[in-house]
Formats: C-alpha cells, structure tokens, sequence
C-alpha cells in the first residue's frame, strides 16, 4: 500500500518527473503541498512560475479529480512500492549526494539500513573473462555480507547480479537500478532475473510507470546506482562507456571507486586499465582488495572442494598439467591440445572459481588453500 503521507509528493513528482530543481522549488514555495494542490485545481497558478509549461499542464492534468486515486490504485494493483526523499524510509546514501531523487518506485524488499552496499558496474559486451569476474565478485561479496548494486543492463551488471543470487538464503543480496519505469523489463532477455532480484532483492527506478528504456536516461539511473552504494567496481569497460561515467560519478560523490586490470590489448579493459593507470581506481584482483578498505579485513574465502570428473575436458587437462607444478602460458601450450584462445578464457575462469592462482609472469598453479581436488 502506498502511505497517504506520499501522495502529494507523488502528485508533484507525476509533474515534475526528474527536473529535481523544479520539484524542490515548489517545496520550498510552499510548506505545505496541501495548499499547493489547492491552487491548482482553482487555478491559481502565480505562485508555480518556476514550473515549465509542460509540468505545468502534467501537474493540473494529476490535480484532476479521481486521477491520483487511479494512479495510487495502478501502483498498488502491480506491487509497486513508493519513497519520497522526505521519508525516513529514504537511503540514507543516496540522500548525501547534490541531485537525489525525489521518488523512488521500487519492488522487492528496499532496505534503508543495507550496511555495505557495493555496485558492480561494467560493459554489455563483455568477454568471458569478464563474465566470470563479474560472476565471482558478485557471489562473494553476498557472503561477506555485502548488497550487490547494478543495473540489470546485458553483460558485466546481469551476470554480477547473477553471482549475487547464487548466494542461498542470503538477505538483500542485490539492487537493481532501471533506465525505464519499474513496469518495464529492459533489457527483454532478462525479464528472468528481473524476476528474481524483484523476490529477493530490489528493483528501483525514478523514473514514472511505462517510461521507456530511452539513452537519455541512463546517465540519471548510473547517479542512483553509485549513490547508494559505498563503493563501485568496475570490471570491464571501454574508455568512453556507461561504466566509466558511473565510475566518474561515483568519484564526484565521494565513493569508492575499484577496477579489475585486464589484459592490454583488450578493447573492453581500456577503461578499467586507464582509470587504474590515472589513479582514478584501485587496482583489485580479489574480494578481500575491496573488504579492507571498508574495515571488513577479516573475510575469508572458504575452501571448497571440487570432484575432477565434474570438470569440463579443457579444465581438466589445464589442472592435470598444473599437478605436476606451477608453469607459464607457453609450457602449458606444450602440454594440452588447445589453442591460446581457448587456453586464456578458461586460465581465467579456473582463476575466478579459486581451483588455480596467477602468479607474476603470467604462470599459474593449482591453488590448494581456495581449492581441495577430488580426483
């Protein structure tokens, strides 16, 4: 249900949408929207000069008599959950930064008192070293405690989001931000785990009901996304991407910002590895590089074990070779009956699941204190 406390609110945001200057203007206009709402629907529009013409119109258009009972029913009808930036119900992160939404629609479960939230934010053309990064990082920081922030995009955010889930019975393990209306699945291939993150999680746009998922409205969503969170990690990204501005936002107001290095002849890890090269992020290769720095340093990776059989054919000739000992990406050529390109994305994976290690110099080994082999 909708507390009768946010309708006026609701009434101005319908108006306004996200021309917060607007918004906060009438507030600050009037004390009490009540009397706001009045002028409205008798016409007595001179003290709302500061509204443009078309927020003018929306706002007479929802002063109509039975339009906000309608809209409130919508909203209550499809599950949808509402906060204004008055409540004491609001983020309290996301209230610190200079431009906060002033209505946020959510589904799920939205938690004011999340203790670490961290976004994972990264390219929608992602490799599959990216892919199991974003994977890896996702899943281990849910046990660590941590919320996974993102924004339901293709790539590097679905699958962070998908590791998130993976973590059973865990609580609040991820938050979703839409570019569109809450009602709107974008993009169409992940109408699934929009499902899921709105059961176990949250989905939070604010952006009104039926909003389309319009380029313009992607750099207010990224804002959302490194506003509530404490930090962000970037995983994959091209110089001039969507994740690079979440990055440069996140930096503006005053978050964390970490990257995952790539490999220098990877277009998709020019961003991570520029902005670790300016000093803009710290470098970090593992979950415990982001826990210490918010005092969680006592994490620690469980060990797991893993039957060889259960290995798909390539890994189990990578880890049967490495059995012998710690060897270079030209020794392990010699030894199994793959290509380099092959042999890199799955190095990479065996990495990130914690069953081998990279050591300097690009030589790897089986990784004993993350990984116990069955064979």
């Amino acid at each position: 249900m909708i507390d009768p406390s946010d309708r006026l609110e609701l009434w101005l945001h319908y108006a306004t949408g996200t021309r917060y200057t607007q918004f906060n203007a009438v507030r600050e206009e009037y004390y009490y929207l009540e009397e706001a709402f009045e002028d409205v629907q008798k016409g007595r529009l001179e003290r709302l000069s500061m509204l443009s013409e078309e927020s003018l119109k929306r706002l007479r258009d929802a002063a109509a008599d039975g339009f906000m009972d309608r809209y409130i029913r919508w909203l209550d009808k499809n599950d949808v959950n509402v906060v204004t930036s008055s409540s004491y119900r609001y983020p309290a992160l996301l209230k610190e930064i200079h431009d906060p939404p002033t209505v946020l629609f959510y589904k799920g479960t939205l938690n004011e008192d999340i203790q670490l939230p961290l976004a994972i934010v990264g390219t929608r053309r992602c490799t599959d070293y990216g892919k199991e990064v974003a994977k890896t990082f996702g899943r281990e920081l849910v046990k660590a405690g941590a919320t996974v922030v993102s924004g339901l995009a293709t790539g590097i955010d679905g699958y962070a989001a998908l590791g998130a889930l993976s973590v059973e019975g865990a609580q609040d393990p991820t938050m979703a931000v839409l570019g569109c209306g809450i009602d709107v699945v974008y993009p169409k291939g992940n109408e699934k785990l929009y499902g899921a993150i709105a059961e176990r999680g949250c989905l939070v746009t604010e952006f009104l009901p039926k909003t389309p998922p319009m380029a313009q409205n992607f750099p207010f969503r990224n804002r959302i996304i490194s506003g509530l969170s404490l930090g962000v990690l970037v995983v994959e990204a091209g110089e001039r991407s969507g994740a690079s501005i979440t990055a440069r936002l996140a930096l503006e107001q005053g978050r964390e910002v970490f990257a995952v290095p790539g490999r220098i002849t990877d277009l998709m890890s020019t961003g991570t590895n520029g902005m670790i090269r300016r000093g803009e992020a710290k470098l970090v290769v593992s979950v415990s590089d982001i826990l210490s720095e918010f005092g969680e340093g006592g994490y620690e990776e469980e060990t797991q074990t893993v039957a060889f059989k259960d290995l798909d054919p390539v890994e189990q000739q990578i880890v049967k070779a490495l059995s012998t000992g710690e060897k270079n990406e030209d020794e392990l050529l010699e030894q199994v009956s793959i290509g380099v390109d092959q042999l890199i994305p799955t190095l990479t994976g065996l990495t990130f699941s914690g069953i081998i290690k990279q050591l300097p110099g690009s030589v790897y080994g089986l990784d004993p204190l993350q990984t116990n082999i069955v064979y």
